[in-house]
C-alpha cells in the first residue's frame, strides 16, 4: 500500500469529521445547486463525499470513479455497480467533482481532455488544488503531487479546452501559516515515511474553532489573494 492509499484509508477511520473535509464537502454541496440530480466523483477515495450527500441531499444520485482497486470495491459494495464509472461516460451528470485530484496526474491537462469527452454539454466541473508553489514540502511529494496551483497554472491546464472558467477562488487563507511551518518542519528525506502525511487528530474544541473559522473564509473566498488551496467552477461549453 503506498503513501497516497494509506492516507485515504486512514481517513475512513478518523478524518470523517475533520474540519477541512467537511468545509470543502458543504462548499461541493451549496455549488450542486437545487436543480442537481446526478453527480459523478471522480478520485473518489473513501467515498466521503458520497456518504456527505446522502446525508444532507438524498435526492441526488451518486456515482463514482476511484483507481485504486482496494477503494473502488469498497466504494462499489456500499453505493452500488450502477454507480461505478470506471470506463464508462458521465451521461446524465449535471455536475463532476474533482477534489484534489488533479495534482496527482503528471499530464494534468491530458487527464482533463479526456474527462470532458465523458460530460455532457453544458455540465458543471467542480474542482479543488493545492495551491500556492512556494508551500511546496515534502508532504506533497509523499502523497504523489507534481505541483501546486495557482489561478494562472490552472487556466494554462484547461487552456483551448471545452471548459469555461466561471469561478477561480482561493481557500483556506487562515492555514497559510500552517502550510509554511509544515514545509520549515518536513525535510526531503521525510517524503519516505508515509505516516507523516495522515492528517493531525485534533481536539474537538480545535477542530470546531478551525471549522467556524473556515465557514468565514469559505463564504467569503472571492475576497482572498493566497490560501492553501484553489477552487474552480467550470462549464462545458461542448
Amino acid at each position: 500500500m503506498d503513501a497516497l492509499e494509506q492516507h485515504l484509508s486512514r481517513q475512513a477511520e478518523v478524518s470523517r469529521d475533520f474540519f477541512w473535509n467537511r468545509l470543502r464537502w458543504e462548499l461541493v454541496s451549496d455549488e450542486l445547486g437545487r436543480d442537481c440530480r446526478r453527480v459523478v466523483d471522480v478520485g473518489a477515495g473513501t467515498g466521503f463525499l458520497g456518504d456527505f450527500l446522502h446525508r444532507r441531499r438524498p435526492e441526488v444520485e451518486y456515482w463514482f470513479v476511484e483507481p485504486i482497486e482496494s477503494l473502488q470495491t469498497g466504494l462499489t459494495q456500499r453505493f452500488g455497480e450502477e454507480a461505478d464509472r470506471w470506463e464508462r461516460d458521465f451521461a446524465g451528470a449535471s455536475h463532476v467533482t474533482l477534489m484534489d485530484v488533479l495534482e496527482h496526474q503528471e499530464d494534468d491537462r491530458g487527464f482533463l481532455a479526456e474527462l470532458t469527452e465523458k460530460m455532457d454539454p453544458g455540465a458543471t466541473l467542480l474542482l479543488t488544488v493545492p495551491a500556492e508553489p512556494w508551500l511546496w514540502s515534502a508532504w506533497d511529494a509523499m502523497l504523489g503531487h507534481y505541483r501546486r496551483y495557482t489561478k494562472q497554472s490552472l487556466r494554462a491546464a484547461t487552456a483551448s479546452l471545452p471548459l469555461e472558467i466561471e469561478e477561480e477562488s482561493y481557500l483556506f487563507p487562515e492555514l497559510i501559516p500552517l502550510g509554511l511551518l509544515r514545509r520549515l518542519r518536513m525535510r526531503d528525506g521525510d517524503a519516505a515515511d508515509p505516516e507523516g502525511a495522515e492528517f493531525p487528530e485534533l481536539p474537538k474544541a480545535l477542530n470546531e474553532a478551525l471549522y467556524g473559522l473556515g465557514k468565514l473564509t469559505v463564504r467569503s473566498r472571492r475576497l482572498w489573494p493566497a490560501g492553501t488551496s484553489l477552487y474552480a467552477r467550470l462549464r462545458h461549453t461542448g
